[in-house]
């Protein structure tokens, strides 16, 4: 018995008096919830942090004001500018709670890998924290005024949040985007973003790379072809087009639709080492808008149906030079000569080949619904 409870005294001893030894107090770290990275034009490695700093005026009583605060520091690498970060304030920063991060224009121009190799390498590296480039200096992009309200770090966080479910982008974190970078037989997308009269916050498209090196751009409108094309969630993406000539009104010659639902695919032909690919799209879309109207007769929707299916052809072809100009096959089309025409694959060097290949894509359109009216 008494063996006994000595166990049981010794059990809840060592819950009481047990400690984390790997514990970091808040009070001791300063919260970066959004990082960016920039190269100066001394090559340089130029690293910005935004962290929450609460002003709540004890006097008045109202709700404590959110600011974010800004320090940016030079440093020959990633972690060099961390060291001199953690000597200029009081606080060690901790930077695995991290939204977002943006990369400068510049930086990605030359290759994102470097940067974000500390990442990679840190037990508590902010892995989640979404990828963006900057149309521009990511200091500058982290520095907008963004009112009491929100956090630098929310405004962009929630943007790309709401931009991805819109079909307006695709986002990678910093975890998913290293496998595309060091895949063979596949490219990476992030989404671009921009300051519009340098005050507000703007989805701009999505950038293209080559490996880890930005090459190109794809507008708003060729992004929602991308994601289209790539399978992604396309469902309620809409697109605005051109349709007609002939009206003197002119809204009446344009039609706007929202993606209802889509079904991709994509055959390679790889016939004596020539490869060549074809993406047949069927798609079934919704008409939010179309100020001609007449869309009660089944004669005027089957004829709406060919001129979208021609104008989303044209869009197509247009976003697929673009992705071969910058030499970026993120389709993974790549991957799919390799899975499934391996002997070919061997025998090639992809990345020469793949900006010249032949690529085509075919849409057939159902318009679906068009109004509760007809």
């Amino acid at each position: 018995m008494i063996y006994r409870l000595t166990f049981i005294w010794a059990a809840i001893l060592s819950i009481i008096l047990a400690g984390c030894w790997d514990q970091r107090l808040l009070k001791e770290h300063s919260l970066v919830l959004s990082i960016g990275y920039d190269r100066g034009n001394d090559e340089k490695l130029i690293k910005t942090v935004t962290f929450p700093k609460n002003n709540n005026d004890s006097s008045q009583q109202s709700a404590p004001v959110n600011k974010s605060k800004v320090l940016s520091m030079t440093g020959d690498t990633v972690k060099d500018a961390e060291k001199k970060m953690d000597q200029s304030i009081p606080q060690k920063f901790d930077r695995s709670k991290a939204k977002v991060i943006l990369l400068g224009k510049r930086l990605a121009s030359q290759g994102i890998f470097p940067t974000l190799d500390s990442i990679y390498r840190d037990l508590r590296g902010p892995l989640n924290a979404t990828l963006a480039i900057f149309d521009g200096n990511a200091k500058g992009g982290l520095s907008v005024k963004t009112g009491d309200s929100m956090l630098v770090s929310d405004v962009y966080s929630e943007l790309l949040d709401s931009a991805e479910k819109g079909g307006i982008t695709k986002n990678e974190n910093v975890q998913t985007a290293c496998p595309i970078i060091l895949s063979k037989g596949k490219d990476l997308v992030l989404p671009y973003v921009g300051l519009k009269d340098e005050k507000e916050v703007r989805v701009k498209g999505l950038a293209l790379f080559n490996g880890d090196r930005l090459t190109g751009q794809l507008n708003i409108e060729e992004t929602t072809m991308f994601l289209i094309l790539s399978d992604q969630k396309t469902k309620g993406a809409t697109l605005n087009f051109k349709v007609r000539n002939d009206q003197k009104k002119h809204d009446k010659n344009f039609v706007n639709i929202a993606v209802r639902k889509d079904k991709r695919k994509v055959n390679i032909n790889a016939n004596k080492g020539i490869i060549a690919a074809k993406v047949i799209v069927d798609l079934e879309v919704e008409v939010d808008e179309y100020a001609l109207d007449h869309l009660n007769k089944e004669k005027e929707v089957k004829a709406l149906a060919k001129r979208l299916e021609s104008r989303l052809n044209k869009l197509a072809k247009k976003t697929l030079t673009k992705m071969q100009e910058a030499n970026n096959d993120s389709l993974g089309l790549g991957e799919r000569v390799k899975a499934y025409h391996h002997s070919t694959w061997k025998k090639i060097d992809w990345k020469k080949i793949y900006p010249e290949i032949p690529i085509d894509a075919t849409f057939n359109v159902k318009i679906d619904r068009h109004g509760i009216i007809n």
